[in-house]
């Protein structure tokens, strides 16, 4: 019974610190402030690899900050455009959170992929619109 407790407390501290960091990414964001948002890039220069990292945010730029090394040397190509929304296929969700959404964009390098979780889509969506306008 009392690892059943502790299971359970450590759930919802976990669930309550999440909320607090989306709510504060959103506010931060409202502010105009560049935020990071936690997500997978799929790049075409590394074909079939999901790379671990963020997506700098500001109000007109989108950049990639990595945090592996096999992403180091990988950027944002130039002219990215959203193509489509959807969720990863059985075999994308052994890789990476089923729940979450793939952004599939076009560039001049080739298909990018961007998987990113539903409570900060809105913030990738948002940026990929800028950029697409410019």
């Amino acid at each position: 019974m009392i690892e059943l407790v502790a299971v359970l407390a450590g759930g919802l501290t976990g669930w309550w610190l999440l909320r607090r960091k989306v709510r504060q990414r959103a506010a931060s964001a409202a502010q105009g402030n560049a935020i990071k948002v936690p997500c997978l890039l799929r790049h075409p220069s590394l074909e079939g690899r999901w790379l671990r990292g963020r997506m700098v945010i500001g109000l007109s730029t989108m950049t990639w900050e990595p945090r592996t090394k096999a992403g180091a040397a990988v950027s944002l190509p130039a002219g990215m455009q959203q193509v489509s929304l959807r969720s990863p296929s059985r075999r994308e969700a052994m890789k990476i959170n089923g729940r979450g959404r793939i952004v599939e964009c076009t560039s001049s390098e080739g298909a990018v992929l961007i998987a990113v979780m539903p409570n900060e889509l809105d913030h990738v969506l948002t940026a990929l619109s800028r950029i697409g306008t410019e």
